[in-house]
């Protein structure tokens, strides 16, 4: 059994590695992150040369000490990437499974529906994981080589490693919800117009006027200072926000395969 589920997570790995489309989001993704990354980089280097006539700061930008601005530098770039572009990318790539038939015929080469939802769900989370690493790699060393020098001796391997695995666990939580849409709608433009307008409805602030108890519920508001590593402006704790991404987590992993089961013997009753 435990050959066979190695086999599968290999197999699921291979269809998403050999999509052309994976690779051409997976090179826009790396590209906006480097963007974003050097963009970040002069805007830390301005500030740390007192040169902040010519920006435009938030008053808590202006007040960070030199610590917290390196940690949400190494945050910043892979952060951005992980909320805004990786579960779009996975929508669009999970949802070939039903696109082009790929679903009969995984049926058909792995009969048991709990092995094939573990398989692409174990793969999900390796995939995202193995991109936040890469993301953290590359905006790291581009710290480690343009940051001013002033800064740079916060720069250490403790911290990138910290600051990483909370960004991958928000990737993960992020990447099984786009599977779970994708599960659902079965397609990719109603995947993808849902998650846009969750990012949308929760980086708008809307849901703050509405309800900040609402607010505090979605893992991009709730688990902010998880994600920044301290509390500011009325925020939940780091533990609240980590107990909320990872009770999603389980909750949309146990929703996917109570989804498959009852699809499952649904099936078999028209058989």
């Amino acid at each position: 059994m435990g050959v066979n589920f190695m086999k599968n997570i290999r197999s699921e790995l291979y269809k998403i590695f050999s999509l052309p489309l994976f690779l051409r989001g997976v090179a826009i993704v790396i590209g906006i992150s480097v963007f974003f990354t050097f963009q970040n980089i002069q805007v830390i280097n301005a500030i740390a040369n007192g040169h902040t006539e010519i920006l435009i700061l938030e008053d808590t930008t202006s007040q960070l000490t030199g610590f917290q601005t390196v940690r949400d530098a190494i945050l910043s770039s892979p952060y951005q990437s992980s909320i805004l572009f990786f579960p779009i990318l996975f929508a669009l790539i999970l949802s070939t499974e039903y696109k082009f038939g790929q679903e009969s015929l995984t049926k058909l080469l792995t009969p048991k529906w709990q092995t094939v939802l573990t398989g692409q769900i174990c793969s999900g989370i390796i995939v995202s994981s193995t991109l936040t690493v890469v993301l953290s790699l590359i905006n790291s060393g581009m710290l480690y080589a343009m940051l001013d020098e002033t800064l740079q001796n916060y720069l250490n391997i403790g911290l990138i490693l910290e600051v990483t695995l909370r960004i991958i666990i928000f990737s993960i939580t992020l990447t099984l919800l786009s599977m779970f849409l994708v599960q659902i709608t079965r397609k990719p433009i109603p995947s993808v117009i849902i998650i846009v307008s969750i990012l949308v409805i929760t980086l708008s602030g809307i849901l703050r006027v509405v309800s900040p108890t609402l607010e505090n519920l979605f893992p991009l508001t709730g688990a902010k200072s998880f994600a920044f590593g301290r509390v500011e402006n009325n925020n939940p704790s780091e533990l609240y926000g980590l107990l909320l991404l990872l009770s999603q987590a389980s909750i949309v992993t146990i929703m996917m395969y109570i989804k498959a089961w009852y699809k499952n013997k649904k099936e078999k009753k028209h058989e």
